[in-house]
């Protein structure tokens, strides 16, 4: 299954169907503005790229905005783009177990991810005869999207 950033900006009502979820019920009103701006983005983000957003919502403080992306990772609602160093909103909280493989356009930055029971089962099998244990994946491939290989780049 392929789900595609955009997808989350059709999504932006979401966040108030997702707060009775446990973990996502207890935000605070900078992680609640910061959740919600970059769900509307509907696509990645950096701190700095939220900071400005936010400054006319009364934020002023890189640390505020990095304290709050870093408490809706733990919610399972924002997850870290290693590769770029930016972030993306989802519109349901995810879990340890949601393990997937990103796909990062290297062109115009647009990310999906790939949900395929198939590729954990082989990390896994893997993994395990070289004498290691996984607690989680991290996968991000950079790639072309569609758009940008029309558009010959």
């Amino acid at each position: 299954m392929i789900n595609r950033s955009n997808a989350a900006k059709d999504q932006s009502n979401i966040y108030s169907k997702q707060i009775a979820k446990p973990k996502a019920q207890s935000l605070t009103a900078n992680q609640k503005m910061v959740y919600e701006t970059l769900l509307n983005l509907g696509r990645t983000a950096g701190a700095y790229e939220l900071l400005d957003l936010l400054k006319k919502k009364g934020v002023n403080a890189a640390a505020t905005v990095y304290r709050a992306l870093n408490e809706l990772r733990g919610k399972g609602l924002v997850q870290r783009i290693v590769s770029t160093r930016t972030f993306i909103a989802h519109a349901y909280p995810k879990t340890e177990k949601d393990e997937s493989v990103l796909l990062i356009c290297k062109h115009c930055g647009e990310v999906s991810s790939i949900k395929d029971n198939q590729i954990v089962e082989v990390f896994d099998k893997n993994i395990k005869h070289s004498g290691y244990r996984v607690s989680s994946y991290h996968l991000e491939l950079i790639v072309s999207c569609d758009s940008c290989t029309d558009k010959g780049m």
